[in-house]
C-alpha cells in the first residue's frame, strides 16, 4: 500500500484499518540517541531543532516533549515550601513543608483548592495542579500559551504528531505533593475536603481541554499516573472504582467529545481495574511491562480492539539487553498483538540510561516488520 504519514497511521491503527507499517510512540530523554540521529551535538541553542530532528526520523508520536537545553539541575523552593529538583528531562519534589499533624495538610489543600479554582476561572496554568516532573504545559502562564507553543512545536516535527499536554488529574497530584502517607492521612480524616480537591483537579484539566481541543491539530490525548507497584494496586478496587475512575471518565470524555483518540497510561499492576478503563471508553492501554504481568498476548486475546502501546521494557532490557533480545521483544510483542492495533516504544522512555543502539533496534525493526 502508499506510505501513509504519521498522522494516517496512526488514525488507522486506532481504527483497525490497514497500515504500511508498525506506528511507533516514545519520549525522547537520551542525548547520545539525538546526536546519533542528527550527527550533531547537541548544545541548549540547537537542543530544540535537535530533538525535533531526531523524533522525526524514527517516532510517529512523540509524548512528554522535555528539551534537552540545560545540563545542570535546578533547584526550585516556592512560596509554600515545597522544593523541587529540575533535570531537563525530569522533575521532582525533594523536600516538603513540615506538617506536624494531618490537619496542618488540610490547611495547604484548602489553599490548593482556591488556587486551583482561581486559575481555572482564568484558564491559567496552575502549579499545584501539576507534577512538576517537566510536562509540557509547567513552563507556561496560560491555557492559550500552551496551544501556541504546542502548534509553534508541532510544526519543527516534520509529520511527527506531538501527544496533546498530558492530563494527570487525580490521585497522582495530591499523592505526588503531599506524600503517599499525609494523603491517606487527609483523605481518611477529611473525606468530604478530599472530594473537593479531587473534583477541583478535574474540573481544572476539563477546562484546559476545552481550550486546547482541536482534532486537525492535535488527534492523540492521554491520560497518566501510577495505578500500581509490580505486584497489586496502590488503593483497593473500590476505591479505583468509586473515586478514581469516574473523575478519569469525565476528562476522557471531554477529550472524545472533540473526536481525539485516548491512551490511558496506567503505571503498574492493573489487571484487576483495566477492564473498567475500557468500558469508560479509553481506546488504548499503556505500558506493557512484562515485570508489572502485562502481557501483550493475554490482553489481545481478551480486547481484541483495543490498541496496545509501550510494550517493551526500558528498565533492563532496553539499557543492558542485546541487539538480538530486543529484536525478538519487538516481533514477539507485534505477533502476540495479531500484528494490529499495536504502537510500538518503550515501556516509559528512551530515558539516558538506555543504549541508544538499542532504542534505534527496537524502532528499525518495528518500522521494518513485514505485515
Amino acid at each position: 500500500m502508499p506510505k501513509l504519514s504519521s498522522r494516517e497511521r496512526l488514525i488507522n491503527t486506532f481504527e483497525g484499518k490497514e497500515i504500511d507499517r508498525i506506528a511507533t510512540f516514545d519520549i525522547i530523554h537520551n542525548i547520545d540517541l539525538i546526536e546519533y540521529l542528527t550527527d550533531e551535538k547537541v548544545t541548549p541553542k540547537n537542543a530544540e531543532d535537535l530533538l525535533c530532528k531526531a523524533a522525526s526520523k524514527v517516532l510517529d508520536l512523540i509524548r512528554h516533549f522535555a528539551v534537552p537545553n540545560y545540563y545542570d539541575t535546578k533547584i526550585v523552593k516556592d512560596d509554600d515550601g515545597f522544593v523541587y529538583k529540575y533535570e531537563w528531562w525530569t522533575g521532582h519534589v525533594i523536600e516538603r513543608p513540615k506538617f506536624n499533624s494531618v490537619e496542618d495538610v488540610a490547611k495547604m489543600i484548602e489553599k490548593d483548592i482556591a488556587k486551583i479554582l482561581k486559575c481555572t476561572e482564568k484558564k491559567e496554568v496552575c502549579d499545584v495542579a501539576h507534577m512538576h516532573v517537566n510536562l509540557f504545559q509547567e513552563k507556561f502562564k496560560t491555557f492559550e500559551e500552551v496551544k501556541i507553543e504546542y502548534k509553534r512545536i508541532s510544526d519543527k516535527l516534520n509529520g511527527t504528531i506531538m501527544l496533546a499536554p498530558e492530563g494527570t488529574a487525580g490521585i497522582q497530584i495530591p499523592q505526588e505533593r503531599y506524600d503517599y502517607k499525609w494523603w491517606v492521612y487527609f483523605y481518611n480524616d477529611f473525606p468530604e475536603m478530599a472530594i473537593t480537591y479531587l473534583d477541583a483537579l478535574v474540573d481544572y484539566e476539563i477546562a484546559f481541554i476545552d481550550s486546547f481541543a482541536d482534532f486537525d491539530m492535535c488527534p492523540v490525548a492521554m491520560s497518566s499516573g501510577p495505578v500500581g507497584t509490580n505486584e497489586g494496586l496502590l488503593y483497593s478496587e473500590d476505591f479505583f472504582r468509586e473515586v478514581v475512575i469516574p473523575r478519569k471518565k469525565r476528562t476522557l470524555d471531554k477529550w472524545k467529545s472533540y473526536g481525539i483518540y485516548h491512551i490511558s497510561f496506567l503505571d503498574g499492576y492493573k489487571w484487576p481495574i483495566v477492564d473498567d478503563f475500557i468500558k469508560i471508553g479509553t481506546d488504548a492501554i499503556c505500558p506493557f511491562e512484562s515485570y508489572a504481568h502485562m502481557e501483550v498476548k493475554k490482553f489481545r486475546d481478551i480486547y481484541p480492539e483495543i490498541v496496545i502501546c509501550q510494550p517493551i521494557d526500558c528498565t533492563q532490557l532496553l539499557p543492558f539487553g542485546t541487539a538480538e533480545e530486543i529484536k525478538n521483544a519487538v516481533i514477539k510483542a507485534i505477533e502476540d498483538a495479531g500484528k494490529r492495533k499495536i504502537i510500538i516504544g518503550s515501556t516509559s522512555e528512551i530515558h539516558p540510561k538506555v543504549n541508544f543502539k538499542n532504542a534505534l533496534t527496537m524502532y528499525d525493526t518495528a518500522m521494518n516488520y513485514k505485515l
